[in-house]
């Protein structure tokens, strides 16, 4: 609450009454619906703003926080009422730039303008004062949030228009996460929509930047900020939230009940600071979370990251959203599943096979589970008996197998068979002539040649190809450079601290002996 003398302002731009005189407060109403009255009357509306005009340059430079925000609101009301849009954008920009203007003054002038956005009569009109709202709140703090909230209004009408890149330029011109006053919940809703139009312009590099800025514990955590609010207010109202406070307990971390404690026993009360309501508007937290992982789909499909875009069809499947609805997430495990194959051999693309393949909702889908079960098994996969097993199911993934990447996805999954077959054939063969190689892998000379080589260039394989005698010599304990060069830095390390204690040894007894070493 402010200090007596002052005003405070809802969403709407109402105004709600202060602790001043009743009979002055009084006075001041009544005078602005006299002048409402008289601007109804033909030919009165110019005369009436000059008054309007006059009485709010007397109240402004009184410094009068009641008075001021209350004519600038009546002056937009009477044009509003007589149709004068234009004469609303020039007002909005006439008393905002006024010497000394207040600025509860603006930030009425502009909160009551924005309830005309919807009541425009065409989109021309309504692109115009979203524009002029645009303009005289940039670089006002005390106005953040209003420009956060015009700015994602101006794109989407940009967006509609089919002017995609306008719309993301618009967008990117606010730094939404600098804007203390707008809660977390529309910030990231913001940024959400930033990423989106970056990616809708094929604007990869700016939406990976922008997707940086989001951590997606937040979301977790705005959920857990509003069930502690729940809480509150119902104690507040004086319902029993025993039960409520056990689930919110049950849902805190360690580290976060340690932290509730510290709070708790603090001596000094800190300010959590002060947020705008949310727009109603803006999805619940759970469809945000889910919108981000698709999002980061998008972006990590047009990178070819197969790993990521496992991670996020697995957080996907986790989203309240999804959980609960065997239709939602059976989509998201196949795609899972197709993805970490695709993905390239190693420890994390491991251990996140593994990981699915001991998932009990794989048990629902048995040609998938199959599918894991292979490439975690140290078997040969024949890749004419894979791709004609499964042709059915690779057909109905067309987000996958389909489109334009279509082809080199199924090309990758081939390489992805045959880099395991190389795999499995390298844990039982020490040594194996390149013909029966090139008969196990299903491949011609030429290329069992060339896909050994890539994998052994990329460290996966050890190996090395006796052209001659036709022979490829497999070496599972031989280790590269690096080791090497790790082994050597380790032995000079501890031949260093050899000497250093021989040196302190040998001046101790120097000093106990009283000799000197020079």
């Amino acid at each position: 609450e402010r200090t007596s003398g002052t005003l405070r302002l809802t969403n709407m731009g109402e105004l709600k009454m202060e602790k001043k005189g009743d009979a002055e407060l009084a006075k001041i109403t009544s005078d602005i619906d006299a002048l409402k009255e008289e601007a109804a009357q033909p030919g009165k509306l110019t005369e009436v703003i000059e008054k309007m005009l006059a009485h709010e340059k007397t109240y402004r430079l009184q410094a009068d926080f009641a008075a001021t925000p209350r004519f600038c609101v009546a002056i937009l009301d009477v044009l509003h009422t007589a149709g004068d849009w234009k004469g609303i954008n020039e007002h909005i920009v006439l008393l905002t730039k006024r010497r000394a203007q207040l600025k509860q003054a603006v930030g009425a002038l502009v909160k009551r303008a924005m309830s005309f956005i919807d009541l425009a009569p065409s989109l021309a009109v309504k692109t115009e004062l979203i524009e002029t709202l645009n303009t005289v709140t940039s670089g006002k703090i005390f106005v953040e949030v209003e420009k956060a909230r015009l700015t994602r209004a101006l794109a989407k009408i940009k967006e509609e228009a089919g002017k995609t890149s306008e719309a993301a330029e618009i967008m990117q011109e606010v730094a939404v996460e600098t804007y203390g006053a707008l809660s977390k919940h529309e910030k990231l809703f913001f940024i959400e929509e930033q990423v989106r139009l970056c990616l809708d312009k094929k604007d990869f590099i700016r939406a990976q930047i922008l997707s940086r800025k989001i951590n997606p514990r937040s979301f977790d955590e705005i959920v857990k900020a509003d069930k502690k609010a729940a809480v509150e207010a119902a104690r507040k109202a004086g319902e029993d939230v025993r039960q409520m406070d056990l689930d919110a307990a049950a849902a805190m971390s360690i580290e976060e009940k340690a932290k509730a404690e510290k709070a708790k026993n603090a001596n000094v009360d800190h300010a959590e600071g002060y947020f705008e309501l949310t727009d109603p508007t803006i999805p619940p937290v759970a469809q945000l979370k889910l919108n981000y992982y698709n999002l980061m789909i998008r972006f990590h499909g047009n990178e070819g990251d197969y790993l990521e875009m496992c991670r996020c069809y697995r957080n996907v499947m986790a989203c309240e959203v999804v959980v609960g609805d065997v239709a939602k997430w059976t989509p998201s495990m196949k795609k899972a599943v197709w993805f970490v194959v695709l993905s390239a051999n190693g420890p994390m693309q491991q251990d996140l096979l593994h990981q699915i393949a001991s998932d009990p909702k794989l048990n629902d889908l048995p040609l998938h589970k199959q599918l894991t079960k292979q490439f975690t098994t140290k078997e040969i996969i024949h890749w004419d008996t894979l791709a004609e097993a499964f042709a059915s199911e690779m057909a109905s993934e067309t987000e996958i197998f389909g489109g334009e990447k279509g082809d080199t996805r199924k090309e990758d999954l081939r390489q992805r068979v045959i880099e395991h077959n190389l795999l499995v054939v390298g844990a039982y063969y020490k040594n194996v002539t390149l013909v029966r190689l090139g008969e196990l892998l299903c491949l011609d000379s030429v290329e069992t040649e060339k896909r050994l080589s890539d994998l052994v260039c990329s460290k996966k394989v050890s190996a090395k190809i006796d052209r001659p005698g036709g022979v490829v010599s497999f070496n599972p304990d031989s280790r590269g450079a690096d080791w090497l060069l790790n082994q050597w830095v380790g032995k000079i390390d501890k031949l260093l601290d050899v000497l250093d204690k021989s040196n302190h040894l040998i001046h101790k007894e120097a000093m106990a002996h009283k000799v000197s070493l020079e």
